[in-house]
């Protein structure tokens, strides 16, 4: 493959990057902040380690995320009274309505990225970035 030609890994970055651009435009919220919050709609209250777990996100990297979550009222954290060691998070009212709110917006930037793109290519695409994902498990063990 040729130095000047971006192989599919420079690619994947690439593509991920305009993404995440164009989701915080059309939805209004950073995917990263989006996806704390609706996993902890999913989760109900959680640690933050196991938040950390399911979003497969470095815990300080999500610290970060939920700091300015929490300043906003969106999120509230506590320590856990079976292990004050342990933090747990909860979605807050606020943090609901603004998944409410926002859900048809993100409901169309998913159907405007994939529109015209064919089943079989979507599956391919798929297939390929599973593969991807299990490889650099692995690779990271």
């Amino acid at each position: 493959m040729s130095e000047r030609q971006p192989n599919l890994l420079q690619q994947l970055g690439r593509s991920s990057r305009a993404m995440y651009g164009a989701f915080e435009g059309q939805v209004g919220q950073a995917l990263p902040r989006w996806r704390v919050l609706k996993a902890l709609e999913e989760l109900g209250t959680a640690s933050q380690k196991r938040l950390a777990c399911h979003l497969q996100m470095d815990p300080g990297a999500l610290t970060r995320q939920l700091k300015p979550l929490e300043a906003e009222k969106l999120v509230r954290r506590n320590a856990d009274p079976a292990d004050n060691r342990q933090t747990l998070v909860t979605l807050d009212a606020a943090g609901e309505a603004l998944l409410r709110e926002a859900a048809p917006q993100r409901q169309a930037f998913f159907d405007q990225a994939l529109s015209g793109i064919d089943a079989e290519s979507l599956e391919t695409a798929m297939r390929v970035l599973r593969q991807l994902e299990e490889r650099f498990r692995s690779m990271g063990r």
